[in-house]
């Protein structure tokens, strides 16, 4: 019975001590206008007692709190885990222009009380929204359904950090998308090229999200495309390409038909292409005061050198380490020059790269170690291991130095018999007694006679039809080689289509297993695939730039060029934002087969 209560008691411990740790958040919109409705919103993942809300000056509280809640319940490999939340809604209206603080909100769980951090929010002047919450819709009415979208309700745009920089130091670009309108989906997007940079993207959510700015005095959805890392790899004035991309906005139709509003009315999808502007970033060249050293390492670093032995027997090995730590174009970096004595076996060195790329740059490590094996025994010194970097907060070149290394090397059991630059001592069990001191040169041995001359002998005619007749079957395995060759090509001409087909069952299982990611990759190669066999060409030799042109010189009518080219681009984009891509994987299993079956009729 005790046996039985102890391990309940254990139990309900480890059920404690497995427990979620408390959060306890607070959520609205950073930006609303005068007069609009939106919700203040505090959540926490444990039930709590004594909530205390904050003071909301400024605002007029339309309702609220408003509590809800909500739980989930999972199963994997037979444990089951428990989520809940408690949610504290109000409704408030802004009542003029400024920017206005949220103190915090307190809550009480088990014995310990919870705050949310304070949160500021911005009011502008404008136009009551047509529903709280913040949804963005004033402008599908009658400005959505000309057709048309302006450039002030949609564009993007490319945002830098630096405009100014010296070379190697790094910026960050960061593509966004600036919206007033109701967005469907992406297609046709150039990236821009980054032409005179080294570039590091950046990870960032799948799925765009989009969070509320102002913008001179306008609210905008804004959504993060891309952030990518930019060092560039030389001075003067480089330039940003825009980034292209169309746009479908979805857009409200107008009716007579009072059942179509009531119903939700009918829409219509308008592509709009947009363009950034591009960016001219002034790059400026490192001082001239370079050290000898110096290899072009730029940021904050450090260096920290160590061998793992100092005392050693010949033969053996000992590992020399070169760590550099810190923010910069770790990547760039190459392996340090070492001054090895000459007696020492130096393996090229083994590259461990560790790196996490942010918004504050490229930070992590970088080692570099060196395998060394001496040959003979004595004492050998490493110089001291010199890194110089350019530190791009105080623009000057700095120089970490490590300590001088010896290691003392002993003669070990199969080293050699002289040590570096000393000879042995040779003991009385070294000589061995050889019976005599002179041998003499053997004297039974016959001298071979001089043969004939080559030319005209039996060898040189065997020599020169065995040459013949090997070149002869040289010859016919290679032109039987080209056949089979060109057999095999026109095997997977004739059934390029059927290998494509069993290429998109694999796909089609993805799609069943919801696996998105996979299914685009998987749609890809049969694409791709498909190309390779139809046109007997190797795959590593297509590209987007390239397959228009092969098509069109087949006699491929640029319909069905352009119906190619945009389903690849939708497949490649889905891998930055799958949600976003229009008609969702069914429609893009349903269009690659048929742009197979109808390029497979084209191309002959």
């Amino acid at each position: 019975m005790i046996k039985k209560f102890s391990v309940v008691w254990l139990l309900l411990f480890a059920a404690v001590a497995l427990k979620a740790q408390v959060e306890f958040t607070a959520s609205a919109p950073k930006v609303v206008r005068v007069g609009e409705q939106f919700r203040l919103s505090f959540a926490v993942n444990e039930r709590g007692k004594d909530f205390h809300w904050p003071s909301l000056d400024g605002f007029s509280v339309l309702s609220g709190p408003n509590v809800s809640s909500s739980s989930s319940v999972q199963i994997i490999n037979g444990q089951m885990t428990q989520e809940q939340s408690f949610t504290y809604t109000y409704i408030l209206m802004a009542q003029q222009e400024g920017t206005f603080t949220i103190p915090s909100a307190t809550i009480k769980v088990g014995r310990k009380d919870y705050s949310t951090p304070a949160r500021q929010i911005e009011v502008v002047q404008g136009q009551q929204q047509a529903q709280a919450g913040g949804n963005n819709q004033q402008n599908q009415g009658s400005q959505q359904s000309t057709g048309t979208v302006n450039g002030t309700d949609l564009y993007v745009s490319v945002d830098v950090d630096k405009r100014n920089l010296y070379q190697g130091e790094h910026l960050t670009a960061t593509i966004k998308v600036y919206t007033k309108v109701s967005l469907a989906g992406f297609e046709d997007i150039k990236f821009p090229a980054y032409t005179g940079f080294w570039s590091q993207d950046i990870e960032t959510p799948q799925q765009i999200q989009l969070t509320r700015e102002n913008v001179n005095g306008e609210i905008y959805e804004v959504g993060v495309f891309k952030k990518t890392l930019l060092f560039p790899q030389r001075s003067g004035e480089l330039t940003i390409e825009p980034f292209d991309i169309t746009m479908l906005v979805r857009q409200q139709v107008r009716s007579n038909n009072p059942f179509d509003d009531f119903f939700g009315g009918s829409y219509r999808t308008v592509k709009k292409n947009v363009k950034s502007k591009p960016i001219t970033i002034n790059v400026k060249p490192l001082p001239a005061n370079k050290p000898a050293d110096f290899n072009g390492a730029v940021g904050d670093m450090d260096m920290v050198a160590a061998i793992d032995k100092t005392d050693i027997a010949a033969n053996e090995a000992v590992n020399l380490r070169i760590r550099i730590s810190g923010n910069g174009n770790m990547k760039l970096i190459k392996p340090l020059k070492v001054d090895f004595p000459p007696d020492l076996d130096v393996y090229d060195p083994k590259t461990t790269l560790k790196t996490d790329a942010g918004t504050n740059g490229v930070t992590g490590s970088v080692s570099f170690n060196y395998l060394i094996i001496p040959r003979f025994a004595g004492t050998y010194r490493i110089p001291p291991v010199k890194f110089t970097y350019f530190d791009t907060k105080t623009k000057t070149y700095q120089t970490h130095t490590s300590d001088e290394f010896e290691i003392n090397v002993t003669r070990g059991e199969n080293s050699e018999a002289q040590s570096s630059g000393v000879v042995q001592g040779v003991s009385k069990e070294d000589v061995r007694f050889l019976g005599q001191d002179i041998r003499f040169i053997k004297t039974n041995y016959e001298l071979y006679k001089k043969k004939d001359f080559l030319f005209g002998s039996k060898e040189y005619y065997l020599i020169i039809f065995g040459s013949l007749a090997l070149f002869i079957v040289i010859l016919a395995i290679q032109r039987n080689r080209i056949k089979q060759n060109a057999n095999q090509a026109k095997m997977k001409n004739r059934k390029a289509g059927k290998v494509s087909q069993k290429r998109l069952k694999k796909a089609a299982l993805h799609m069943k297993n919801n696996e998105d990611a996979l299914f685009y990759e998987e749609i890809l190669k049969a694409m791709w695939g498909f190309l390779s066999d139809k046109l007997s060409i190797p795959v590593s030799n297509l590209s987007k730039d390239n397959v228009e042109g092969i098509l069109k010189s087949h006699s491929v009518d640029t319909e069905a060029i352009n119906e190619l080219m945009e389903l690849l681009n939708s497949c490649e984009f889905a891998r930055y934002a799958p949600s976003a891509v229009s008609g969702g994987t069914a429609d893009i299993y349903k269009k690659a087969g048929n742009i197979i079956s109808n390029l497979n009729q084209k191309i002959k």
